[in-house]
């Protein structure tokens, strides 16, 4: 009976390895961890994707825009053919004939600070006796850092525990030589 929790610790423990191991590696390969991330700077700016339309199953046409040329295209499971092409239009540009005047906010002089320091100044002096104490400060941790080291008391039966690694290995041997 011992033997086979033993066993059946083992094998959920490599389960979990294995799913952890599944679950790294499909992040990975859709490029949630940096790794196959698209590149960014002119190099990819080469072809530029406008737009996309299904018309079927596996139909669909697209709008592109290729070093200063638009490119319909239509994509099926068997090729992609050319619909039509013509000039990419311009971004649209706004034009400046006259000069432009930029808001600015007045600068405060140093005799309007020293007079809304003085009204501030006078406002908390003018609070009532009982305000005028300190109001307690909140900690900036609830908890106490500390660092718990488990206990073998603790760690029985886990994972964790290096008796359970010694049984297991000590069940293996044992499964070997009888």
């Amino acid at each position: 009976m011992d033997t086979l929790v033993i066993t059946l610790r083992v094998a959920l423990s490599l389960g979990v390895v294995l799913a952890l191991m599944w679950v790294l590696h499909r992040r990975v390969s859709k490029g949630q961890f940096g790794a196959g991330k698209k590149p960014r700077g002119r190099r990819s700016a080469a072809v530029e994707v406008v737009a996309r339309q299904g018309i079927g199953g596996k139909a669909s046409v697209v709008v592109v825009d290729v070093e200063g040329e638009r490119l319909v295209l239509g994509v099926t499971e068997h090729g992609v053919s050319l619909l039509t092409s013509g000039a990419a239009p311009a971004p649209e540009l706004t034009i400046v004939t006259g000069p432009v005047t930029l808001p600015v906010r007045p600068t405060p002089s140093a005799e309007q600070f020293r007079q809304e320091l003085a009204v501030q100044t006078d406002a908390a002096t003018s609070l009532p006796s009982d305000a005028a104490e300190p109001l307690p400060m909140r900690p900036r941790n609830r908890r106490a850092q500390r660092t718990v080291v488990p206990t073998s008391a603790q760690l029985q039966g886990s994972i964790l525990s290096a008796d359970t690694w010694r049984q297991a290995a000590a069940a293996l041997r044992s499964r070997r030589a009888g």
